[in-house]
């Protein structure tokens, strides 16, 4: 039998989330913030890490032995708790509700409210995740160190780590189901349900509580929910429409975690250039490989040698407990404003209050293949991680940049373009004639220099449009070639020349440009 066993600091589970004065008792360390609650998990986890090293000869031999999954479950926390921390963050939560606000209400605008409540929600969503999984693993680090052989001797050493470290953790884990229950009151939640390994809950608004934060430690809350309920309600506020196709009610093209989904109503805007499908297999084993990276490529692009000296500083300095999920996605949302900007640049033509419309149009498949493009001429956006031994793999996750993408494009792209813009046929045959005009300068020039040069002259005969491609991105740019792959289609070197017309355009602009 061991020595040491959890004993609970209190029965939480006895205590009626609707008892304000005791349950506010009990959740005295949220009352600073969800963080500031949740945050002696991480303290506690680096704490271990340290006071395992001054572990006395006998201990050590057990840490030792038992170190592989001491260290993982100890990583797990941390990592656990700085991707609450990322999930939690104002901006993200904010941006996830605007998301998600029409899988709970059925207004045409946005209510400020009620979003409020969509916040909330989430927040419990991602807090009961959180809670789940760092319960699993203080559980783990305890059953470890219980089953460790102690002597006399090294009893206090063992109190020290036991329950003085993990223990109290098992009990922060249990206030914070208090916590969630208290929440679950508040936001009168009826239904969860776990999809693709994340929580959802639905739960019922009323327009007779704000759901700031500091609602959950309301002393009248108990007062107010049971006012509510003792009104029958002829419509309940917080219950979407089921009558009209989602597509018509959400403004957002996420139809679910590995699918994007940006197609209109017109024929011209339902090709697959606007849809972003996610291997969800891939994307689960590139997720673990960047979990498991020792270092993540995040420059913007540098010499090579500036390169090299960068890498090697941040092997030797790497800090395994890092947040690499949290900090590859913090870069990739700014390298996709990168490439935004850069393909914008090159969009003279293109009237600037269109550039939005022209980025949808270009659609998130094509955008995706030239942000893969840059990263591996710029070397940059890839993971590092152990093989074996000295052995090291360094590649590019390119199913999880994709999934990052889809976040990404329907916050910045997608819902930034109103729907009637979006089926504009008008405006997409201005973009369309655009690209056309400019491909018809190029295309003269070109063809003068394929038929100079026997190889491209038998690739233009054999309609071989990979040598053709490879020969447009070598004379213009691979960016060009991926605009008219995707807005004039792979067979661009045979579109009809009107070559009078173009000769004249051409003279025209060099004409300007003295």
């Amino acid at each position: 039998m061991p020595i040491f066993s959890y004993q609970p600091e209190f029965n939480y589970d006895a205590v009626n989330p609707a008892n304000s004065e005791e349950t506010n008792k009990h959740l005295l360390p949220f009352k600073g913030g969800l963080l500031k609650g949740l945050e002696a998990h991480l303290v506690n986890a680096e704490s271990i890490q340290k006071f395992l090293a001054t572990a006395p000869p006998e201990i050590r031999k057990e840490i030792n032995r038992k170190f592989k999954e001491i260290d993982s479950a100890l990583l797990a926390i941390i990592r656990l708790y700085g991707n609450v921390e990322e999930e939690l963050s104002p901006r993200v939560l904010d941006t996830v509700a605007h998301r998600e606000y029409y899988n709970h209400f059925s207004n045409a605008e946005m209510d400020d409210a009620k979003l409020e409540y969509v916040k909330l929600l989430r927040s419990y969503e991602v807090i009961k995740q959180f809670n789940l999984e760092v319960t699993e693993q203080w559980w783990k680090l305890a059953r470890i160190f219980e089953a460790f052989g102690v002597t006399s001797a090294d009893k206090h050493y063992m109190e020290q780590l036991l329950v003085y470290r993990v223990y109290p953790r098992i009990d922060l884990c249990n206030l914070t189901n208090l916590l969630l229950r208290r929440m679950a009151y508040l936001l009168n939640i009826e239904s969860e349900e776990t999809v693709g390994g994340r929580i959802r809950v639905r739960g019922q608004y009323t327009s007779q509580i704000h759901y700031s934060y500091s609602a959950i430690f309301r002393e009248d809350l108990a007062d107010i929910i049971e006012a509510l309920r003792s009104v029958p309600k002829a419509q309940p506020e917080g219950k979407p429409r089921v009558a009209e196709p989602v597509k018509e009610i959400r403004d957002t093209a996420i139809k679910s975690p590995f699918l994007l989904d940006t197609r209109g109503s017109e024929p011209f805007n339902q090709t697959f250039a606007y849809v972003l499908e996610i291997n969800e297999a891939r994307f689960t084993i590139e997720q673990a490989k960047l979990q498991r990276s020792i270092y993540v490529e995040t420059h913007l692009g540098a010499e090579e040698d500036a390169l090299r000296k960068d890498l090697i500083r941040r092997f030797i300095s790497a800090a395994r407990n890092k947040d690499r999920a949290g900090e590859y996605r913090n870069f990739l949302f700014n390298y996709f404003q990168f490439v935004r900007e850069t393909l914008l640049l090159q969009e003279k033509r293109i009237p600037a209050n269109m550039h939005l419309l022209y980025l949808y149009h270009f659609g998130p498949v094509f955008f995706v293949r030239i942000c893969a493009h840059f990263m591996r001429v710029g070397r940059t956006g890839y993971i590092h991680r152990h093989l074996r031994r000295k052995q090291m793999a360094r590649e590019l996750p390119y199913e999880y940049v994709k999934y990052v993408l889809k976040d990404w494009w329907d916050e910045n792209v997608y819902t930034q373009v109103p729907k009637a813009e979006r089926n504009n046929a008008a405006a997409y045959e201005t973009i369309l004639e655009s690209v056309r005009q400019e491909w018809q300068e190029h295309q003269l020039q070109l063809l003068a220099k394929i038929r100079r040069d026997p190889l491209l002259t038998r690739a233009l005969n054999l309609h071989d449009v990979k040598t053709l491609g490879q020969f447009v991105e070598n004379e213009i740019s691979y960016v060009y070639y991926v605009k008219i792959l995707r807005f004039i289609g792979q067979d661009f070197f045979y579109l009809p020349l009107n070559a009078s017309k173009v000769a004249a355009r051409i003279a025209e602009r060099q004409a300007s440009s003295k």
